[in-house]
């Protein structure tokens, strides 16, 4: 009965970022009466919601962190994840408080503000291929390493050659060996590229293969059995491609976002430090 009432008092995704939102929306509630009262207190509401963003930035790279410690016997990295989106979503709406405009004006401070959004935007797109990206690749036949994934595709490579070097002399031959050299080995010999990366497409993958069933019909049966096979070897090389580019939007991303904050966190201690030096002036 124990284990029945746990499980019932275990709240649903939806709910948990429902509860999420609330929290956060409170938080911000708490956070513009405090504004209010140190403006009726004739206070420095500008150090306040620039104290307030400052902590929400260190506190974001911190949580960064402990995402990646997953070691450490403190919550789930889930919850982590949740816990690091909502507290950019504060930091958002504290710094549309604190700025006078969505850019800021001033050579330190204008490229603070680009910086801040430059961050701000590359956190919900990983929000969004965070949730996207894991089922495209669990949608693919193979899921490699992404350090093999250059290794298996020179295996790929290595298969086509010798099914074609296997292949007994004759007609068909030639004409499977005249587009092989033309149009496949070319392909398979060469990495992936910068287009693909950005932008995967089944382009390649279906000119290819409407090529090779073109040639069946010239074919006969020991020369089809090999067309069939390289078809096989475009379509894995095709998925293998489609890995790559999937995997490096998830790693890159990491990577864009992680250097553009610390990128922020020193720009804005710098800000600060000018600021609260101008306080006195």
């Amino acid at each position: 009965m124990a284990t029945v009432r746990s499980d019932t008092m275990k709240l649903s995704i939806p709910q948990r970022r429902l509860a999420s939102l609330v929290a956060t929306l409170l938080l911000v509630a708490v956070w513009l009466a405090g504004a209010h009262w140190i403006r009726i207190s004739l206070g420095h509401v500008g150090v306040y919601s620039g104290a307030s963003l400052l902590v929400c930035l260190v506190a974001l790279m911190l949580i960064g962190l402990r995402k990646r410690l997953i070691m450490l016997p403190l919550w789930s990295v889930s919850t982590w994840v949740q816990v690091h989106l909502y507290t950019g979503l504060f930091a958002c709406i504290v710094y549309v408080i604190h700025v006078p405009s969505i850019i800021a004006s001033g050579r330190l401070e204008g490229p603070l503000s680009w910086l801040f959004l430059a961050v701000s935007g590359s956190g919900f797109y990983g929000v969004f291929i965070s949730r996207v990206v894991p089922k495209r690749i669990t949608n693919v036949s193979i899921q490699p390493r992404y350090d093999r994934i250059p290794w298996h595709r020179s295996q790929i490579a290595i298969a086509a050659d010798k099914s074609m070097t296997d292949l007994a002399d004759s007609h068909d031959r030639a004409v499977l060996q005249s587009f092989f050299e033309r149009s496949l080995q070319p392909y398979f010999a060469s990495s992936m590229s910068p287009r693909y990366l950005l932008n995967p497409s089944s382009t390649r993958r279906r000119r290819l293969l409407g090529a090779l069933n073109e040639l069946d019909r010239y074919l006969d049966s020991s020369v089809l059995v090999v067309s069939k096979r390289l078809a096989a070897l475009v379509r894995h090389r095709d998925d293998l491609d489609y890995q790559h580019a999937m995997q490096f939007r998830l790693r890159g991303w990491v990577v864009f976002h992680a250097a553009l904050s610390m990128v922020l966190i020193v720009w804005s201690f710098l800000h600060a430090f000018i600021a609260i030096g101008m306080l006195g002036n």
